[in-house]
């Protein structure tokens, strides 16, 4: 498993948990937002940072697509 892939799968169950969501139900609020291309994307950045960070620019990033 690539590094891209583990880190993919830790910010699954951090947010999973910070939300108090299912495994599902983050997998579908992903799937919906392209969640997975973004972490894979940013990658680089994102994995130097803190689970506060994450989420909260996972949550920022859904927004902004809401706007649109």
């Amino acid at each position: 498993m690539s590094k891209e892939s583990k880190f993919l799968v830790y910010c699954i169950e951090r947010y999973r948990h910070f939300k108090g969501l299912s495994g599902s139900e983050v997998a579908e609020l992903f799937e919906k937002y392209g969640i997975y291309d973004y972490i894979t994307k940013y990658f680089e950045a994102l994995h130097t940072m803190g689970d506060d960070y994450i989420i909260k620019d996972i949550d920022d990033y859904i927004d902004s697509i809401k706007e649109d």
